[in-house]
């Protein structure tokens, strides 16, 4: 098997589309507010929520704003005004570009697996890892830097001789990778030294490399001048101000262990129990495989920074199906001497078990919204909520406006509802009282907030919640009573 079959290919597209359908939402805070609430911004919203203090420093690139406020902008030219169908919409347009980058990468790995039996499984793993699937339809810098990266892999590999149009291309797409997620320069300078000192790459090719990226890099500070309506460089202030000034020294650090725990354990155990290990074997059987030079410095440099996440390793993890199938057949052949029989049954126990796992989180992932937030705007708050008419008071208890926060999502609430904070009963009974031509939506995810409302005797009707009804239903014990989640009642 060295072709993708065409049936995984349509099988993998109706997993993705689903999955962009029903995925709803941002998998972290960065996705919408440092993307779509910039966007909302340049389209004009009122913003009820204070815009990030990225945007103030001039941080992040503009270049996924700008692309959502053209699809939003084209949108709205044909009448199309949810905002819910613009986010799908980036969805889509997300899941074509990672499809692409995928099906390109596949091709230029291809045989570098010489068994077609390892090839298929790592093809089966870069197109159906439920992680691929859930990262894939973000329109995220991680999901974007990642298909972004591995697009210029596959260019740079293909069967194609490397003409100068080809390398402007590789350039080009390595650039807007940058511009897509800053951090991706260690990934970067890894691949293009690779080029440099192991593949010995013509001058004039790395000169038209370097043209292409340089290229995406002016671009990037043309979009950034729509972005901030000021000539700036959003590169350089984040490294100044993420680095020279050290403002990643006042969040909350995690151990050096902490990426080889959570990508062992929170990926598709138990075959990921295996990937630190593996990933080490890699480096250390295959040095000067572009691979090792590109991944190295990336996993160095977030290793080294104590605040860690495990999405900031996300544009790496389309390598680790790869290492995995090399380090396979590397070790299969060093130690052909002994019984193959003896390493069959485990094998096939870890894959198989993978693979059930991966099946239920990919319907987790079909079934579940990424944000239960934007859901509850999209399933609940814009079907109940009128023009005008309707104010929402969402529980914050300690006034930090944290909880407020969560559902000012300005670019969903392009009608402007007001959202306002309130921290106890009494001023929900006040709201009531200052707003009698309003219709009042009393928002939050803590226990027990019913039976509070009936305490301070305040009408109040249930209108919706998070969970979808299908699972409330199985309500034994009255467990829905006592579980953290949205909920939404209407008072008076």
């Amino acid at each position: 098997m060295r072709v993708i079959p065409k049936n995984w290919l349509i099988f993998a597209v109706f997993i993705y589309l689903l999955a962009a359908w029903s995925s709803v939402g941002h998998y972290h805070d960065d996705e919408y507010y440092q993307i779509l609430d910039f966007t909302a911004l340049k389209l004009g919203f009122e913003m009820q929520n204070a815009v990030m203090w990225e945007y103030e420093a001039g941080v992040r690139s503009g270049l996924q704003p700008l692309i959502a406020f053209l699809v939003v902008k084209a949108m709205m030219s044909i009448d199309i005004t949810s905002p819910f169908l613009w986010a799908f919409c980036l969805r889509l347009i997300s899941l074509m570009v990672s499809l692409v980058s995928i099906i390109v990468f596949i091709q230029a790995i291809k045989d570098q697996i010489k068994s077609d039996t390892i090839f298929r499984w790592t093809v089966f793993f870069l197109l159906y890892s439920w992680l691929f699937i859930f990262l894939n339809v973000r329109f995220s810098s991680e999901s974007w830097a990642l298909s972004l990266f591995i697009l210029a892999y596959g260019i740079y590999f293909s069967q194609d001789s490397l003409n100068d149009k080809k390398c402007f291309y590789v350039g080009l797409v390595l650039g807007f990778a940058f511009l897509a997620r800053y951090q991706m320069g260690f990934l970067l300078l890894g691949f293009v030294c690779w080029m440099l000192f192991q593949r010995h790459e013509k001058l004039r090719n790395l000169l038209i490399i370097v043209t292409g990226g340089v290229t995406a890099l002016i671009l990037g500070v043309a979009i950034d001048y729509w972005l901030y309506g000021t000539f700036t460089l959003s590169g350089w202030n984040y490294f100044e101000w993420h680095i020279l000034k050290g403002s990643l020294d006042n969040i909350v650090h995690e151990p050096w262990w902490y990426y080889s725990y959570y990508s062992a354990v929170q990926l598709i155990p138990p075959i990921t129990l295996l990937l630190p290990i593996v990933v080490l074997i890699f480096w250390m059987l295959f040095p000067r495989h572009p691979i090792t030079w590109s991944v190295l410095p990336f996993v160095l440099f977030h290793h080294y920074f104590g605040h860690k996440e495990m999405r900031y390793l996300f544009p790496v993890l389309p390598f680790a199906p790869v290492m995995f199938a090399m380090v396979l057949e590397k070790l299969i052949y060093r130690f052909r001497f002994l019984e193959t029989n003896k390493f069959i049954y485990p094998w096939k126990i870890i894959i198989g078990v993978s693979v059930f796992l991966n099946t239920i989180l990919i319907v987790l992932v079909l079934t579940l919204p990424a944000s239960k937030e934007v859901a509850l705007w999209q399933n609940c708050l814009s079907r109940n909520l009128s023009v005008d008419t309707s104010v929402l008071l969402v529980y914050d208890p300690d006034g930090s406006s944290s909880s407020t926060g969560e559902l000012e999502l300005d670019f969903y609430n392009k009608d402007n509802i007001p959202v306002i904070s309130v921290s106890n009963e009494s001023e929900i009974a006040d709201k009531i009282i200052e707003l009698p031509d309003k219709q009042l939506f009393y928002a939050s995810r803590k226990k027990n907030r019913e039976k509070d409302l009936s305490a301070a005797e305040i009408s109040h009707k249930l209108v919706c919640q998070a969970l979808p009804n299908w699972l409330l239903k199985i309500n034994i014990n009255d467990w829905t009573s006592r579980t953290s989640m949205w909920r939404i009642w209407s008072v008076k």
